[in-house]
């Protein structure tokens, strides 16, 4: 199998995806194809490949990051964590707009935090937060507090 052609697949899928989310981020049916979809579909591409790529060679572990590298010294684990980076970036940017969308934070508040997701992952995510408290005027935050009065 060609694991360019999967990678390629992966990422193509993840910047269409965030393309729906910024343009589209107040339609209930993006929420659903990425939750029902695109996530499930990545997911067992993720599943299938770090299962290939952990049982080749049994070595590596958790315990220290030289263990975490060797974990991932076949092209196969480095294709499995990467699209695990993606689809977990992306449900992150899933949720700040959803959260932004019922706080009526605007778009174009919102961009720069889902281009850090993006590209930075926590640095997007961070971003939010502190766009949210200066909207909510409180702070610290609940991620699901039902008080959108701001």
């Amino acid at each position: 199998m060609n694991l360019e052609l999967i990678f390629s697949f992966a990422n193509s899928v993840a910047f269409i995806c965030w393309v729906f989310l910024f343009v589209l981020y107040q339609k209930r049916w993006v929420y659903r194809a990425l939750f029902s979809f695109v996530f499930p579909v990545l997911a067992l591409i993720y599943l299938y490949f770090i299962l290939k790529g952990l049982g080749q060679e049994p070595q590596g572990g958790f315990d220290s990051l030289a263990n975490v590298k060797l974990l991932f010294s076949n092209d196969e684990a480095v294709l499995a964590g990467w699209i695990h980076y993606l689809v977990f970036d992306l449900f992150v940017g899933m949720w700040i707009c959803h959260d932004a969308d019922r706080r009526t934070i605007n778009r174009w508040v919102l961009l720069p935090c889902l281009l850090l997701t993006f590209m930075m992952g926590p640095t997007g995510l961070l971003l939010y937060v502190i766009i949210r408290a200066f909207y909510m005027r409180k702070f610290p935050q609940e991620p699901y507090v039902e008080n959108l009065v701001h």
